[in-house]
């Protein structure tokens, strides 16, 4: 549901900015994800993706940046939206 993704976003986006580094771990994970949902056709969604993207990139080390690649790499593709 869109709604529920919506939320989802958002609540990712929030944990970042107000748990920090102890969720790192967790939302370097759901990074990926967070990409994915970026090429989404709601708009709502697409903006919640893009605000959890940016505040998982903002409290993210810089030792996350390996983990980080590969969904980078994944948006670079031919296929990717």
């Amino acid at each position: 549901d869109k709604k529920e993704g919506q939320a989802a976003l958002e609540g990712l986006g929030k944990t970042a900015a107000d748990k920090g580094t102890p969720a790192e771990p967790f939302l370097v994970a759901a990074f990926d994800k967070v990409l994915e949902a970026t090429g989404d056709k709601s708009k709502n969604v697409v903006e919640a993706a893009i605000a959890a993207a940016k505040a998982i990139l903002d409290m993210a080390s810089p030792f996350a940046v390996d983990s980080l690649m590969p969904a980078f790499l994944t948006g670079l593709g031919v296929k990717a939206k």
